[in-house]
């Protein structure tokens, strides 16, 4: 199957999809799972399959228990762009003891997401299924351009580490938001980045947290590097660097 190629922005502001969560529920489970497969939106830019969850059987992530089994988010290779209907494909395993046979199917199925509703609005679906129902929580972006957020990160002691994404149409910070990294670093620098949908002129905030404390970068379009950085207590915990790309304008 096709994916989406990796691309850096639609050129004028546009509508646009920005996942917050998904969530199993309705789950008979009431222990840790290890959970594959694929959540994918097709959108009106590029019909082939854009992740934002992506597990091979043999990177099978394992979720703990909650109120809820919550799964982590990807990051999409571009944003994505709505017009009208994005079409969802999603198709979730639980990895059993043994080989692929012994595995449990959680959820498959198709469906669409209906953007002719107001935008700006946090939208709370659900997609159910014979074994469990996959909640989502979601927000079409007016206006909205894509950043390509870089991260680099490393410890020189174990610390458990997250980066959150925070902008204008986001819920309140600090309780929610898009989450980037969220797990313990040691040793080995982390390299990574994540595309987020940010209304365009509007800044954005990456937030780092680590042993308690909160350190903030602050990026908006037309300016060149953060206009907020963390002062130099960050380094107590290790090496963090954050740098935003936003999506070209239109040259015409």
């Amino acid at each position: 199957m096709m994916t989406a190629p990796s691309t850096l922005g639609y050129r004028e502001p546009s509508h646009m999809l920005q996942f917050f969560s998904m969530r199993l529920s309705s789950f008979e489970a009431s222990y840790s799972i290890s959970v594959y497969g694929i959540f994918a939106i097709r959108d009106y830019l590029d019909r082939r399959r854009n992740y934002v969850f992506n597990r091979p059987r043999d990177d099978a992530v394992t979720i703990e228990k909650q109120d809820s089994f919550v799964v982590p988010l990807c990051s999409p290779c571009r944003g994505m762009y709505v017009s009208d209907k994005a079409l969802v494909e999603v198709d979730l395993w639980v990895k059993k003891e043994g080989d692929e046979s012994d595995d449990k199917q959680l959820l498959s199925a198709y469906a669409e997401i209906d953007v002719h509703a107001e935008a700006n609005v946090m939208f709370y679906s659900r997609i159910s299924g014979d074994n469990c129902n996959l909640d989502l929580k979601y927000k079409v972006l007016s206006e909205s351009v894509e950043a390509v957020i870089q991260v680099y990160a490393k410890v020189d002691h174990p610390h458990h580490v997250r980066f959150t994404a925070f902008s204008t149409g986001y819920d309140d910070y600090p309780h929610r938001g898009v989450v980037l990294f969220d797990d313990k670093l040691f040793g080995h620098e982390k390299i990574f980045q994540h595309i987020v949908a940010v209304k365009a002129n509007e800044e954005l905030h990456v937030f780092l947290e680590v042993n308690g404390s909160v350190f903030q970068w602050t990026f908006q379009d037309e300016h060149v590097g953060a206009v907020i950085s963390p002062d130099d207590s960050v380094f107590e915990y290790g090496q963090f660097f954050v740098r935003v790309i936003f999506a070209p304008k239109d040259c015409q």
